[in-house]
């Protein structure tokens, strides 16, 4: 059973500091994280007493708003805002700073700010990336909000898909152990986002429910703290109870006001919080000194972004900043109670993240060889070596040949098709790859498995420049297609070969349709959520929750980046998302220390481990181990050379780069 208490040492730290005038409240998610019920205890116990100062920034502008907020005043907000963004490109919402993002938002945690996140959500019917006024602004029919709110349908399965991208961030601050404000449907009782502007039972706090229940009761986001969160209303408005989704899914009752804090507005949200902590989780013009000691509940308040200059005076922003009542960063009040509770996590943890694998309960040896993977990522690089299918073991055999060493990471092709027997590869294919698999693993070394799947149309093994039409593509996605049946009896062939593995204790370094942003295969080269990205998370699910495998660690693999016309263009639009992928590896024929792809590449796996797969020549050790990032390097199968076996001997000879003692 999930620990269901808040950790001693923060409750304790919190007493210490005076902060603590009842009971802590209980959140409205059950399994919540020790570190999210003790932020929601903080938020109670200052209720009434003090307000922690806050700001909004921008996903693509990072910490741009907070420093102002600091040059401005001397002090740092107490509150860091983000938001998940909807755009493309270089624009401030842009979906491509995401990872970015969440790396920005874990060091403001680990400074000492709460974090309060927002998501502008793209209109169901629609793709990122949006503009905000033709999708977050937009309108969904009375029929398609029926059909949003109807599991299964093909709008609920979009949706679906949107959030699950969302979550696959939310889980890297679980796994960081980061509690997290999070504002879903925000102002949902105003008509200017596609979520809002509809009351009651099946209205916008049915969609809120929807997103609860998805990201607690599906993806097990404990580290959230729920906050609801409605517009000053305008004359006329339904009443904002007819947007609430009850006191069950709600742990903090908020209001934006971009205007008069009116005594009616913060009445409204202590009749309807009925004793929970209240905010503004939105301003323009900041509260006064003389509005907080009306409204002396307000737990928090958010600027938003600009605001901090342009709706406010600078004479208005020093007084509220260094009144008695702020609650800055750098504030004992607030700086000890988070300091404590990081320290907690820091003494229940070890002192760092968990490495859990995406696939949920998986085996200890998947979750050692992530952590293994964790632990190598900028400190030192696996050395790997790809086999040909034809002659298992002898590009290893060649390496320990030159270098009198063995690779860390065995690599090796699983494959089949037969277009005469329309059947993958037989059993005596699989049980000659077990053997070899096991062997390597009983000298030590990793398994990397990469799938080169046969086209489900005819079975043929894959080749460069196979295609499927869009109607057939359409077909395998569909489930119970006869398509999509012919898919789901090709995966689970390759999956009783991952078994044998599985019930052998061996962790499997699982690389299935590489190069999904590339031309060369049938799987690839498919754009957006219903593309590549959509086939790699329909294989996990199979593979994962069909035929219950628990000993992979998942990798996506790009080829090269292209931005030329016709190129491959950006990886996220093929990446499958941060829920279904451990590690994130890219193909390149040479390793050019002049760019800086390993950051690059970093930027867009959102914290995960991330390699390397050579398919040219050989590079010097630096080209790895230079502030890359690198965790693993994979080289391709490739003739025996002199030039080839001094370039090995360079990098075996590298204390950086980790190999193995051959067997004798």
């Amino acid at each position: 059973m999930r620990m269901m208490r808040i950790a001693a040492g923060v409750l304790a730290a919190a007493l210490e500091c005076g902060l603590w005038a009842q009971a802590a409240p209980e959140p409205v998610n059950p399994h919540a994280t020790p570190e999210a019920r003790a932020l929601l205890a903080y938020l109670d116990s200052i209720s009434g007493k003090a307000t922690i100062t806050g700001q909004h920034n921008y996903p693509n502008d990072g910490s741009r708003w907070t420093d102002m907020a600091y040059d401005l005043t001397g002090k740092y907000p107490g509150l860091f805002g983000e938001d998940f963004g909807f755009s493309a490109g270089d624009d401030k919402d842009s979906v491509l700073s995401r990872p970015a993002m969440i790396e920005e938002v874990e060091r403001q945690y680990r400074n000492g700010a709460v974090i309060a996140l927002t998501w502008h959500e793209v209109r169901p019917t629609d793709d990122e990336p949006v503009t905000f006024r033709d999708s977050v602004q937009g309108h969904l029919t009375d029929y398609e909000w029926k059909e949003l709110l109807t599991p299964g349908s093909p709008l609920n399965n979009r949706w679906c898909a949107q959030v699950d991208v969302i979550a696959g961030y939310l889980r890297q601050l679980r796994d960081a152990h980061v509690p997290v404000l999070f504002r879903a449907y925000h102002e949902m009782n105003g008509n200017w986002f596609w979520w809002g502007g509809r009351p009651g039972k099946d209205g916008s706090a049915a969609l809120y429910r929807m997103i609860y229940d998805r990201f607690v009761n599906v993806h097990h986001l404990d580290n959230l703290v729920w906050v609801w969160n409605v517009n000053a209303p305008n004359p006329g408005w339904p009443p904002i109870a007819d947007y609430y989704p009850g006191p069950q899914f709600t742990d903090v009752v908020t209001m934006d006001i971009y205007g008069e804090f009116k005594q009616d507005y913060y009445q409204s949200m202590i009749d309807l919080a009925a004793g929970k902590p209240i905010a503004l989780a939105e301003v323009g013009g900041m509260p006064s000194l003389e509005v907080l000691d009306r409204q002396p509940r307000w737990t928090y308040f958010m600027t938003w972004s600009e605001f901090i200059h342009s709706g406010n005076t600078l004479d208005q922003a020093i007084a509220l900043y260094h009144s008695p009542r702020a609650l800055n960063r750098d504030d004992p009040r607030l700086a000890g109670p988070m300091e404590a509770m990081r320290k907690a996590t820091a003494e229940r943890t070890g002192g760092g993240a968990e490495a859990d694998p995406v696939s949920r309960g998986a085996t200890a040896e998947a979750k050692a060889l992530l952590a293994r993977l964790r632990a190598a990522s900028g400190q030192a690089v696996l050395s790997g070596q790809q086999n040909d299918p034809a002659s298992q073991g002898a590009e290893t055999a060649a390496v320990v040949q030159a270098t009198g060493k063995s690779p860390a990471i065995y690599g090796a092709t699983l494959q089949g098709g037969d277009a005469s027997a329309l059947k993958p590869a037989g059993p005596e294919a699989r049980r000659d790859l077990v053997q070899e698999l096991r062997r390597a693993h009983a000298g030590g070394a990793v398994i990397n498995l990469t799938w080169l799947a046969p086209r489900p149309t005819d079975n043929a093994a894959a080749n460069p420049k196979d295609t499927l039409t869009d109607f057939e593509w359409n077909e395998l996605l569909t489930p119970g297609s006869a398509l999509n049946q012919r898919w789901c009896a090709q995966v689970d062939e390759a999956a009783e070969t991952l078994k044998e593995l599985q019930k052998s204790g061996i962790a499997v370094f699982w690389n299935p349709y590489p190069e999904s942003n590339g031309k060369n295969f049938w799987w690839a080269g498919r754009k957006g959520i219903h593309g590549s990205a959509e086939l790699y998370r329909q294989l996990f699910d199979r593979l994962v929750n069909h035929d219950g495998l628990r000993n992979l660690v998942w990798v996506w693999e790009a080829g090269a980046p292209d931005f030329r016309p016709g190129g491959s263009g950006l990886f996220s639009d093929f990446f499958p998302g941060l829920l279904s992928t451990d590690a994130v590896e890219i193909q390149l024929n040479q390793v050019d220390t002049r760019f800086p792809v390993g950051r690059f590449l970093g930027q867009s796996a959102g914290g995960k481990p991330i390699g390397v797969e050579l398919t040219g020549d050989l590079p010097s050790p630096d080209a790895f181990t230079d502030r890359s990032g690198w965790a693993w390097f994979l080289a391709a199968s490739q003739p025996v050379s002199a030039t080839r076996d001094a370039a090995l001997g360079k990098l075996y000879s590298d204390p950086r780069i980790v190999s193995l003692t051959p067997p004798k």
